[in-house]
C-alpha cells in the first residue's frame, strides 16, 4: 500500500512539473520580451544616470587630545546634505556624497570618501574637509592644548641647554685652573647630552610648526573610471529581475484563463 502511494506521488509530481514546463513553453514569447524589456529599460537608465568618480584619502590623527579615529569620526558626525553646506559652502551642488569611515586594522586612522561627478573637484574637496576637520571647536582646543604643552617642553630644553653650557664653561675653568680632578668625569659625555637635547628641541620644534589635528599619511586615491553606475551589474540584475518577474505573470495569466475556463463550464 505504501509503495503505491509513494508511485502515486510521484507521478502526481511529475506531472505538476510538466504542467509548468507546458506554460513556459506557451507564454515563452511573454517570458522573453518581458526579460528583454527590463535589460533594455535598465540598459538605458544606467546610460542616463550621471558618472560618477571616487577619491580616497587615509588620514592619522596628531593632536593627543583625540586618541581614537572613532572618535574623531564621532566628533565629526555624519556629513550629510545640510553640512555638506557647511564644509563645501561654494561647491556643496557638486559633491554627491562625503563619509568619514574609521580603519579597522588601525587606532588612530581614518579614511575620507568623497563622491562627485567630475574628477577635478575631488582634490579641492578633499583639501577643503580637511580645513573644517581642523576648524572645528573641539578639534582646534586641543591642537591649542598640544601647542602649549609643547612650548612648554621647549622651554625646559631650552633652559637645560643653557644651563648645561654654563655648567661646561664652569668646568672648563675649574680644569684649567686646576681646582678640579677629572678623574671620574668627562666633558666629552657632557657635550653628548647637551647635542641630544638639542636634537630633542629640534624634534619638538618641527613637530609644534605642524601641528594639526589631522595629517594625510598618503597620497589621495583618485578614480580614473567611473564607478557609478554600475552598468553591467545592473543590466545583470534586471535581467534576473525580468526573468523571474515574467514566469510569474505567465502563471498568473494561465491561472486566470484556467479559471475563467472553468466558470464557464456547466454545473
Amino acid at each position: 500500500m505504501n509503495t503505491q502511494n509513494k508511485e502515486h506521488s510521484a507521478y502526481e509530481d511529475e506531472i505538476n512539473l510538466m504542467d509548468y514546463i507546458q506554460v513556459i513553453r506557451k507564454r515563452k514569447w511573454l517570458i522573453i520580451l518581458g526579460t528583454l524589456m527590463c535589460i533594455i529599460v535598465a540598459a538605458i537608465i544606467s546610460l542616463l544616470m550621471p558618472k560618477i568618480y571616487r577619491g580616497e584619502a587615509t588620514f592619522k590623527i596628531i593632536t593627543k587630545e583625540i586618541t581614537t579615529a572613532k572618535e574623531m569620526v564621532s566628533v565629526i558626525g555624519n556629513i550629510d546634505k545640510e553640512k555638506l553646506k557647511q564644509v563645501l559652502p561654494k561647491t556643496y551642488n557638486l559633491i554627491n556624497s562625503i563619509k568619514l569611515n574609521a580603519l579597522r586594522d588601525s587606532v588612530d586612522k581614518f579614511q575620507l570618501i568623497i563622491e562627485t561627478e567630475r574628477v577635478d573637484d575631488i582634490p579641492i574637496a578633499i583639501s577643503m574637509v580637511v580645513e573644517y576637520i581642523n576648524n572645528n571647536p573641539l578639534i582646534k582646543q586641543s591642537v591649542e592644548q598640544d601647542k602649549e604643552r609643547l612650548s612648554k617642553q621647549i622651554e625646559e630644553l631650552s633652559k637645560f641647554i643653557e644651563s648645561s653650557k654654563e655648567l661646561v664653561k664652569a668646568y672648563d675653568n675649574l680644569i684649567k685652573t686646576g681646582r678640579l680632578i677629572t678623574i671620574g668625569f668627562n666633558t666629552v659625555d657632557l657635550n653628548k647630552r647637551i647635542s641630544d637635547i638639542k636634537i630633542e628641541k629640534l624634534q619638538v620644534e618641527q613637530t609644534l610648526k605642524r601641528l594639526k589635528g589631522i595629517e594625510m599619511v598618503a597620497q589621495p586615491y583618485i578614480s580614473s573610471k567611473p564607478v557609478k553606475p554600475k552598468k553591467r551589474q545592473n543590466v545583470m540584475i534586471a535581467g534576473v529581475v525580468g526573468l523571474l518577474g515574467s514566469i510569474m505573470l505567465a502563471f498568473f495569466m494561465e491561472f486566470l484563463k484556467k479559471n475563467k475556463a472553468n466558470l464557464g463550464k456547466p454545473s
